[in-house]
């Protein structure tokens, strides 16, 4: 993938700073476990965020399962073009600590999952000004520790409604860098829908340039597995994913603390993802139309 200037402008503008006040503000809830009170007010914080940046459609969307429920944060950015697919670019606000079934104890989630969400609500921001033909969801799930119960719940009400899902696009742990300082590009090998793993690594292959051209992040290549991508694969839809890769000490402790991140780090899987999503919805719209530079 070469560079060119305008996606070039507007991944050069992803904030560190920015990403790390989102963590910062997400780990400051006692806790986000699914089951837990403090979940409704890291909804409302994310749900701001996206109407602060300019997002009228702004929706939180309930799910139940088994006794229990919660909101998934859904940011519509309409498309230009007449009847264009979407695409869901995702991550999961929900945390836990070491026992599931502990909705008490303190658990900041900075790296699983404020680390995606930061990204989301990044590329979302910097992609208000920005005409892209395609529809883009931006959308913080929960129940996702618990067993995917929201983007379950989410997946089937867009398949009910006959949604054109074009591409799936998820973030879970990417802010604290493996020792090579890689990103693992997650592409669809088998699961559900064998018939999509064709587009999926195709995908893939935009998101390894992407890293290639707008960053200098080694990129790895593995399977998608246990996130949000999962049900939206079970649909047939084409699914990607970034992640750090195994290795974080903190995973599901109440270490896992703002502290512990590398902020240039995500802040380049950030732009890899902003870029990736550039490639993916420009098409067939002349950019010099956007409001311009972020």
């Amino acid at each position: 993938m070469p560079t060119d200037e305008f996606t070039a402008t507007h991944v050069e503008a992803v904030s560190p700073v920015a990403l790390r006040d989102t963590v910062e503000a997400l780990a400051s809830f006692h806790t986000r476990h699914t089951d837990s009170p403090h979940l409704k007010g890291a909804a409302a914080l994310i749900s701001d965020r996206f109407t602060a940046v300019g997002y009228p459609d702004v929706d939180r969307r309930p799910w139940s399962h088994a006794g229990h429920g919660a909101h998934n944060i859904v940011c519509t950015k309409p498309g230009t073009g007449d009847g264009e697919p979407e695409i869901i670019v995702c991550a999961h606000y929900d945390c836990r600590m070491e026992d599931l079934a502990d909705a008490t104890a303190r658990a900041p989630g900075a790296d699983d999952n404020g680390s995606g969400v930061a990204a989301v609500l990044e590329v979302a921001r910097l992609l208000a000004p920005v005409d892209l033909s395609t529809t883009v969801r931006f959308v913080a799930f929960s129940g996702e520790e618990q067993g995917l119960w929201g983007s379950t719940a989410y997946a089937a009400e867009l398949h009910a409604a006959d949604s054109d899902v074009y591409r799936v696009i998820n973030l879970d742990m990417v802010g604290r860098p493996p020792a090579d300082g890689s990103v693992t590009v997650e592409r669809d090998i088998g699961n559900a829908v064998p018939g999509n793993d064709a587009a999926s690594h195709a995908l893939g292959a935009v998101m390894a340039q992407a890293a290639a051209a707008y960053t200098s992040l080694p990129v790895k290549l593995g399977p998608i597995y246990a996130s949000d991508y999962m049900p939206f694969e079970a649909h047939s839809d084409i699914t990607v994913g970034a992640y750090e890769g195994e290795g974080n000490p903190h995973y599901h402790r109440t270490s896992d603390a703002p502290s512990t991140l590398d902020y240039g780090y995500l802040a380049a899987v950030t732009k890899t993802v902003l870029a990736t999503l550039l490639a993916e919805a420009l098409d067939g719209v002349d950019a010099a139309r956007s409001t311009g530079a972020p």
